[in-house]
């Protein structure tokens, strides 16, 4: 039988109901759903793989909510029904086996990520030289600096960071194609040649000084790929950089 009328006392019970579905099974206003634009990004990104259990699940995947707070695409999980429902399924009155963590989940998702994307990387090197484009040398504090496509295949995007350690202190370039601020983009086969100044003050300073390379790499799916830092050491005598792994 279905009330006529939804009086005052119908519609709070409903509320009430409502907030404690929520408190007990994470469920959420549809105000906290991903973007239709992230769902996408996500499931081309694990190739409509399971990010739990890796399988296969074509239209059987789900873009579930790591927390159901957030609706950010950093906190969004493909997968499959079975693996959906397991993570939801622990009780802390009767803990038994134990408990998938939020940082366990981020993880193994990256890691599907990362194998359903990674062929879309090509390998790109970024190198630093005191070598001048035309000919000559650039003086110290001014580096010169090349971003090389290796490859015949894949476009992408790169985000460099370039950060300067001197006794034992370490700082960002703050120039934007330097510090993250601004992506490269590399087509294959390309060499894009730059340079940057460093600190007017280094001048005075004496020994060596490393200067590290960060390398993001955002594949044609827009998944960012880190490369472990390159560390170059600059040899002021010589006005060379050498390579330190």
């Amino acid at each position: 039988m279905v009330p006529a009328v939804f009086g005052g006392e119908f519609l709070l019970v409903i509320g009430l109901l409502g907030l404690q579905l929520e408190e007990d099974f994470g469920m959420t206003a549809r105000r906290n759903e991903f973007s239709e634009h992230d769902k996408i990004k996500v499931l081309l990104w694990c190739g409509r793989h399971c990010c739990l259990c890796g399988k296969f699940s074509g239209v059987g995947i789900e873009v579930a909510h790591l927390d159901s707070r957030k609706s950010d695409i950093d906190n969004a999980i493909p997968l499959c029904f079975d693996c959906h429902a397991a993570i939801g399924h622990y009780s802390k009155e009767h803990p038994r086996g134990r408990k998938y963590s939020l940082e366990e989940l981020k993880v193994r998702r990256n890691q599907v990520y990362e194998e359903h994307t990674c062929r879309l990387v090509p390998p790109v090197r970024a190198e630093m030289t005191q070598l001048a484009l035309r000919g000559g040398e650039r003086q110290f504090p001014d580096v010169g600096f090349s971003l090389i496509h290796c490859a015949d295949l894949h476009p992408v995007k790169v985000r460099i960071r370039v950060e300067f350690i001197a006794d034992g202190v370490s700082a960002f370039s703050n120039e934007p194609h330097y510090s993250g601020n601004k992506l490269w983009n590399l087509n294959p086969r390309m060499v894009l040649n730059g340079h940057f100044s460093l600190s007017e003050d280094l001048k005075s300073r004496t020994g060596n000084y490393e200067l590290r390379i960060h390398t993001d790499i955002l594949d044609a799916y827009d998944y960012q790929h880190s490369l472990l830092p390159t560390g170059y050491i600059y040899v002021p005598s010589g006005n060379y950089w050498y390579l330190e792994p």
